[in-house]
């Protein structure tokens, strides 16, 4: 028994008992502390990440609010041309700017997601998601305001096309009137031939269609008319008045399109205002 208790007691037993626990502490105590450096390094690089990651939602945000400024001012610009000239078709200056497809998919990609939250906080899901809906209606506002301008443009040329064929016509027979001298006076007939020689003595633009129907009226209202007792020129008097009718409606059409067009700016306008007070904390 003495000997057992000597040997359970024994120094160097107990002193290197003692060092293998101190060894043993040791390597926990480091282990635990590079865990925590380890932890807090992955936490300030997941920090940064997430900063680079908002920086760049910045970017793209203000990158397509300038997109969506620069499309309101070329679509005004088209009124504003309308308003001055309701016969020249419009069309809408191509800007190439990609932010709207760009932060389109970084809306969809949960990481940009998670990055927000990590930095606004849950509150702002709900500005998140309203952000997301802003920029699919401005992808889907721009897409429809080409298709209404590619339509309104083919539209716009079938009816020129079809005036001038109709104006082509009415010239044809207004030469064919001067030389059938029983139909007019000898005083209307020369005033129909000087008409002839002054447009195309001052003709220079055959796109010019106001010049064109500056000539029928002038023959349907200063000469014309006054033999609708001649079947003849009776007969031939509704196509002078459809392609006056033709003129005005190319002119109402392009009206119309400008009214499209200046709603189309305003929703782009009121949608913007809450787009810049949604992305409003990314500016900070």
């Amino acid at each position: 028994m003495c000997t057992i208790e000597t040997t359970f007691f024994d120094k160097d037993f107990f002193q290197n008992l003692v060092s293998a626990l101190i060894g043993m502490g040791s390597a926990l105590l480091i282990f635990y502390l590079t865990l925590k450096s380890d932890k807090k390094k992955e936490a300030k690089r997941n920090k940064e990440v997430n900063q680079n990651r908002i920086r760049h939602f910045s970017n793209l945000a203000n990158s397509s609010k300038s997109h969506i400024e620069t499309i309101i001012s070329n679509i005004k610009e088209m009124i504003t041309n309308y308003e001055t000239d309701q016969l020249t078709f419009q069309l809408l200056r191509f800007s190439p700017n990609k932010s709207l497809e760009r932060i389109e998919k970084l809306l969809k990609n949960e990481n940009y997601f998670l990055a927000y939250v990590e930095e606004f906080g849950d509150s702002k899901i709900k500005t998140f998601n309203n952000i997301s809906f802003e920029i699919d209606f401005f992808i889907m506002q721009i897409s429809q305001i080409w298709e209404m301008i590619k339509a309104s443009q083919q539209f716009d040329y079938e009816r020129k096309t079809l005036f001038k064929n109709q104006v082509t016509e009415l010239m044809n027979v207004t030469a064919w009137i001067t030389k059938q001298p029983e139909l007019l006076s000898a005083e209307d007939n020369e005033k129909i031939g000087l008409m002839i020689k002054e447009f195309y003595d001052n003709f220079t633009h055959g796109t010019d269609l106001e010049y064109f129907y500056k000539f029928i009226r002038k023959a349907l209202e200063e000469v014309l008319i006054k033999y609708t007792g001649n079947q003849t020129i009776l007969e031939l008097l509704p196509k002078f008045r459809a392609a006056s009718a033709l003129f005005a409606e190319i002119k109402d059409q392009n009206s119309n399109h400008k009214e499209d067009l200046q709603e189309i700016v305003d929703q782009l306008s009121s949608t913007l205002t809450l787009f810049n007070t949604d992305t409003s904390n990314l500016q900070n």
